[in-house]
This record gives C-alpha cells, structure tokens and sequence, in this order.
C-alpha cells in the first residue's frame, strides 16, 4: 500500500526560530523573537541570482546561509510540533526561494500554520501572478512583501536583473506590487531596500518618497557583504548616510513629514526642513532607528556583526544608544 507524502518535507527556519520552538539549544540574542521565521526549501536551490544573496544560483556561500544568518533545515512536521507546544512569537514570516513550484509549497504551508494560530503570517516571495496573489491571501496571508532590494533601475540590473544574468525586472516588480496592493489591500504590502547596493543617498530618499505615494511599506536594510557572494568584498554603508535614511522611512511611515520638507545639501545629504528641537524629540525614542518591516520583527544581525556597528537594533535602545544615533544622523544640531 502506497503511503501519501505530504508536499512539503523539509523547511529551513532562522535559528533563532529553531531555538525558540525547542528545535536547537543555543543562547539567544535578543532572550526571544517576536518573528518566527520560515523558508521553503529546495534541493536545486533558488533560480535568481541577486548578487548580494548567499542562496543565488551562481552564490558559493554555504546553502543554509541568508544573509549572515543560518537556516538549519528540518521535517516540517516537526517545526510544526515545535509552534504547537507553545510559543512566544507575535507574528510568522515565511521566506521563499524562486523555483519551479513555490507558490504551492507557500500555500500549503500557510494552510499548515494557519490551522493552528491565529497570528499575523506575513510572505517574502519574488513577483507573481494575480491568480496566485489571490491564491495566498484566500489561504491567510496577512501581509505580502516584494523585495526591490535596489533603490534605482540601474542597481537593480546591476545587483538582481539582466547584467547578473537573472530573472528578475525593474519594472516587473513594481507592476506586482501594484497588482498585490490590488489584491491584499492599502497597508498589507511591503517591500525592502538595502542601503549601500550603489545607490546615492537623495536615490534612496526618492525610492523611500515614491514607495511612500504608492502606500507600500518598506522595511530597511544595510548592505552586508557575505562570503561567497558576488558583492563580498563590498563595504558597508556609512552609517551616517545609513541613519539618515533611517529617520526619513521613520517619519514618512508615521506621515510626520511631507515631500516639501525633504531637501539635499551641496554633499547630496538628505537636510529635513523641520525644526531642531521637533526633530530630536520625534526621535528620541529610539524607534526610529530599530528593525523595521512588518509588525512585531526584531531580526537581529542581519545587517551586522554582534561587535557592530549596530545598523538595526533588534531591542529597545539605551539613552546613550539613542543620544549617538541622533548624532550620527548630522540632521540636529
């Protein structure tokens, strides 16, 4: 008698997500994870070849690597037992390769959390149809996330599109932004941007402006170089251009600021037309320069290592922490 064998086998989850559901044994920093982090998983790997990325088809980093962070894989019947005896996320996100195939394993395993939670689940997947937009939000996807990734057309083609020998368009991504805003609604799209692909920084601000028109939240990242990728050898970005970003995602995604207030200076950075002591205040609680994203994801390391500097603080900052980061942005006096 022949035995069925459910669609999907083997998941990779974050290790934090695999220490925090009893799956690994390990110190975790922060104490716990607000996310819990899922990723398909394929044998062939991923058919893109972002250059940044350690899963990219030409990438020699190692296969269980996302960004600076491991992805033990395991049985998903297992990660399951984990999140059933109980947990302390506040949200699920499932990460998704590109191959042949995705989209039915994505929705088979929303299906699968769906059926024992209640929580946000939120889904990182390369562009896709109407029909399979619609498909994963009638399976209970809370929040669907596009990843750009590159502030302009040119770095996109250089980092992720055609002169990488990838799949992937410019214009392509935008278009399935529009078409899973249609679908999912006003405030339930994301997309990301990582500073210091090549980008200048009033390019970064535009990206951050034009995101903003089209009511698409960005979650904010810095470039880290991974071994084994094509941009390796590329440095971080400056942490003062990083910070400046930082605050303008912050204020357009609180709409404390308007298109008229943003301004550039001789050097290309961003000035804020706002008043000094405004500014510092809306600031000062640290939040602005925290993981950003989608609700309740407090990632940590993927843009650092733990010595830092610290581009995202995955926790609440201490007031010196605060006090440095207003200072490093150059925009109070």
């Amino acid at each position: 008698m022949s035995v069925s064998m459910s669609p999907v086998e083997l998941v990779r989850t974050s290790l934090g997500t695999a220490v925090q559901i009893g799956l690994e044994a390990a110190r975790l920093f922060p104490p716990f994870f607000t996310t819990a982090f899922l990723m398909t998983y394929s044998e062939d790997g991923c058919v893109a070849n972002c250059a940044f990325c350690p899963q990219a088809r030409e990438s020699k980093s190692a296969p269980h690597l996302l960004s600076r962070i491991g992805w033990p894989d395991y049985p998903f019947s297992q990660v399951l037992e984990g999140i059933g005896r109980g947990h302390s996320f506040a949200r699920f996100c499932i990460q998704s390769l590109n191959y042949l195939g995705v989209v039915n394993d994505v929705e088979f395993i929303l299906k699968q959390l769906r059926a024992i939670t209640d929580l946000p689940i939120s889904i990182c997947i390369h562009p896709l149809k109407r029909t399979e937009l619609e498909r994963l939000n009638n399976a209970g996807a809370s929040n669907i996330g596009i990843a750009i990734d590159a502030g302009t057309p040119t770095v996109f083609d250089d980092v992720k599109g055609l002169n990488r020998r990838g799949s992937y368009k410019w214009e392509q991504h935008l278009a399935a932004l529009e078409t899973a805003e249609e679908v999912f609604g006003t405030g339930r799209v994301t997309t990301h941007l990582i500073v210091g692909l090549g980008e200048s920084e009033p390019e970064a601000a535009k990206f951050l402006l034009d995101m903003h028109e089209r009511g698409i939240m960005v979650g904010l990242f810095a470039f880290t170089g991974v071994r084994g990728t094509a941009l390796e050898n590329r440095k971080q970005p400056a942490i003062g251009v990083y910070r400046r970003v930082q605050v303008l995602r912050y204020l357009l995604a609180n709409n404390l600021i308007n298109l008229d207030q943003v301004a550039f200076d001789e050097e290309g950075h961003l000035h804020l037309e706002v008043q000094d002591d405004w500014l510092r205040e809306t600031l000062s609680s640290g939040v602005a320069f925290r993981t950003s994203g989608c609700a309740g994801c407090n990632r940590p390391y993927y843009n650092e290592r733990p010595r830092g500097p610290m581009y995202n603080y995955p926790r609440p900052l201490s007031k010196d922490e605060i006090d440095t980061a207003i200072s490093e942005t150059e925009l109070v006096l």
